[in-house]
């Protein structure tokens, strides 16, 4: 070899070491960086003519496992999905309180029973009213509390939607924009450049929001998908997700997925729904809770409020307070002057002094439709077979000791002066409408109210007038477990339809997907079709209303699967009874006395309220409660039991996943991270072989300078 090959060879040598070197020092520099991979160096040798002239750097390559990359993505996202519950689950824990602390439901309703049988000792002293008023009022005002508490959250919780997609978005399009300037590199021969290290901290990140899988391509890229296949970072486009946070009664928008070209900005095909389309991460785990977990609850609520609220009025409306109250004024039941009466059976409606003497009774036989007064033998016709028809055969009965009136949908009965007003339906063939009796349908003396009707058995029949405005229109839609919406409809209402009609056009809007049933009580039962399992039906707006009471289609007959809920809503106990603790009805009017037909010290009432605690109750089907029949204290424990279930499901899986991340984090940093010992020993054998080639082009020197000197 000639010297300037010697000195060719020893260059490169330096050249090459030298940036060996540069590369072992961005290794050690970086060794603490989050996402960055370490680089080694490929050596190759140089050749000229077919003979070694020396070494050159074959290339530098960046050190990752695809296939740990994907698993750490994965584990991410689970991790991430159940964090974000677990977060919730906190948050809902906080607002039920445990049972036995003073602060839950359960113990709201203990105190209720516990006041009822202290007050058994004196029914009627102001102090025992006034303090079983007060456990009544905690108790609702929990319930209440607990369901603003509730939507409140499920409310923040879409908040987190709408902010987590709009991170997810911009992570997107800063995943696209790594791909151009990694495809420029590339073609320049950088194939280690820092853009990869930031597009994988950029996965990572978004990994954290949606459960994501990658490809690898020859030109450096990745395209990014969804687990299922959704195309997120193409080639030539990526996808703008948008959302907008803000249900309405409870129903939530889908998360749209918009797919884009970059060199246009406009839109390629039509957008779709992501909801279907997450398996995990953030996102999904914020679904899951807004749409499962909070919503499942709020129906449980919904449930238990509707439990006691029927429970307790039925008895509250069968007992009588001493004195009788002057007026008793009912709930909005929706119906209207002109709908069938629809009731069988028998009741009387009494008129007493303040001492409970009996001033008058009027008796009604819904067989007839007939009545009669003080025990007399003639009966008189109503005017019509209709709600308005029997509000006036009341005023004309009660002729110059009372008045009744029905207006926007709530029946009213006073007394003249200071008389009482006493209801009570047959004891042998009591009064009903659709399974209720005709004090606790009409709500005269309700104890506990909410923002729904509790009884959602109208009475109304398919011949009946459906009572709404031609031009109000009914939106609804069909939702799956993973947020897709397979049918959406409106129904507008046409004029002189009937209540038939109306069922007859919602299951033709639905077109098979969900069936509605007109039941013999009143009562509307929808399904969803066996082809849609676990799907919910949803109403989105009603603008309909019955007449001019202000209550809509759907929340008459409680359709849609957030109107449970409502149940819940408002829950409180009677503003008369409120302002006036004597309309606590601790006591049973006897209407064939001789004497007073109610006693100033008749706890029997009260008696038969306390027997509530455990009598058993029937439950319809709530979030993952089933229908059941039990005493109220055990659906509130059963509440309970069901979140702290789940709960403890959640944090199994979160420790669970959090330990797979760390073991693939762990595996991922074993091959791509930066080994100090490694390094260390790297950078030994590069400084020798740079002194070594520096010594070459020592020894060449000398060599040129001997020769030189040669004459």
């Amino acid at each position: 070899m000639s010297l300037n090959g010697i000195m060719s060879s020893a260059l490169s040598a330096l050249k090459t070491n030298s940036s060996a070197l540069s590369i072992v020092s961005n290794n050690v520099a970086n060794m603490n960086t989050t996402g960055y991979a370490r680089r080694v160096v490929n050596l190759q040798t140089l050749s000229a003519g077919g003979q070694v002239a020396g070494v050159d750097i074959a290339d530098v390559q960046r050190v990752v496992d695809q296939y740990l990359n994907q698993e750490a993505l994965s584990a991410g996202a689970s991790a991430s999905n159940y964090d974000t519950q677990s977060s919730v689950y906190n948050q809902i824990n906080a607002l039920l309180g445990s049972p036995g602390d003073g602060t839950a439901l359960t113990s709201k309703l203990s105190n209720v029973f516990t006041a009822l049988g202290q007050a058994a000792l004196s029914p009627t002293s102001s102090s025992s009213q006034t303090s079983t008023l007060n456990a009544f009022q905690d108790f609702a005002s929990s319930v209440s509390s607990l369901s603003s508490s509730l939507s409140d959250l499920q409310q923040r919780t879409d908040g987190q939607v709408a902010s987590t997609a709009n991170s997810a978005s911009g992570l997107i399009k800063q995943i696209y924009d790594f791909n151009q300037q990694i495809t420029t590199a590339y073609a320049a021969g950088n194939t280690s450049s820092a853009l990869l290290d930031q597009r994988d901290t950029a996965l990572q990140s978004l990994s954290q929001l949606m459960d994501v899988r990658t490809a690898q391509q020859a030109d450096g890229t990745v395209t990014v998908m969804t687990q299922d296949g959704v195309s997120l970072v193409g080639s030539n486009s990526y996808a703008t997700l948008s959302y907008t946070a803000g249900g309405s009664s409870g129903t939530y928008q889908s998360i749209m997925l918009q797919t884009v070209n970059p060199q246009s900005g406009q839109p390629i095909g039509t957008s779709q729904a992501l909801d279907p389309h997450l398996s995990g991460g953030q996102l999904e785990g914020l679904l899951q809770m807004r749409d499962g977990t909070i919503a499942d609850l709020q129906n449980e609520l919904g449930a238990f409020a509707q439990g006691v609220a029927q429970s307790f009025n039925q008895q509250h409306n069968a007992n009588t307070a001493f004195p009788p109250p002057t007026t008793m004024t009912g709930r909005n039941t929706g119906l209207l002057s002109t709908d069938a009466l629809n009731f069988t059976g028998k009741t009387t409606v009494a008129v007493t002094d303040s001492s409970g003497n009996l001033v008058e009774s009027v008796n009604v036989d819904f067989g007839t439709n007939k009545y009669s007064t003080d025990g007399g033998s003639t009966w008189t016709a109503f005017p019509s077979n209709t709600v308005g028809g029997l509000t006036s055969a009341l005023n004309t009965a009660l002729g110059a000791n009372g008045t009744a009136s029905f207006t926007n949908g709530e029946l009213s009965i006073s007394a003249t002066g200071t008389n009482g007003i006493v209801v009570q339906d047959d004891a042998t063939t009591p009064a009903n409408r659709g399974g209720v009796g005709f004090s606790q349908f009409f709500g005269l003396n309700d104890l506990f109210q909410s923002a729904a009707p509790s009884i959602l058995s109208t009475g109304l029949s398919a011949s009946d007038s459906s009572g709404l405005a031609a031009g109000s229109e009914i939106d609804l839609s069909l939702k799956g477990p993973n947020g897709d919406v397979p049918k959406t409809a409106t129904v507008t209402i046409t004029a002189g339809m009937t209540i038939g009609n109306v069922v007859s056009a919602l299951n033709t809007a639905m077109g098979g997907t969900a069936t509605f049933t007109l039941n013999s009580d009143g009562s509307i039962t929808t399904a969803p079709s066996s082809s849609y399992p676990g799907y919910q039906l949803q109403v989105s707006a009603d603008t309909t209303q019955r007449g001019t009471t202000g209550m809509s289609f759907t929340e008459m007959f409680g359709i849609g699967a957030n109107q449970q809920a409502q149940q819940a809503a408002s829950f409180s106990v009677n503003p008369a009874i409120v302002n006036s603790p004597s309309r606590l009805a601790f006591g049973q009017a006897n209407l064939s006395a001789s004497g007073p037909v109610v006693g100033s010290s008749d706890s029997s009432g009260l008696l038969a309220l306390q027997n509530l605690e455990t009598k058993q109750q029937t439950f319809s089907k709530a979030g993952s409660l089933a229908q059941q029949a039990t005493s109220l204290g055990n659906y509130a424990a059963s509440l309970y039991q069901d979140i702290a279930t789940r709960g403890t499901n959640v944090a199994t899986n979160k420790t669970a996943q959090d330990a797979r991340l760390t073991e693939a984090q762990t595996r991922q940093s074993s091959v791509s991270g930066v080994n100090l010992d490694e390094e260390l020993s790297n950078m030994m054998i590069y400084q020798r072989a740079y002194s070594a080639g520096a010594r070459l082009l020592t020894v060449a020197d000398q060599l040129y300078q001997t020769l030189l000197q040669i004459q």
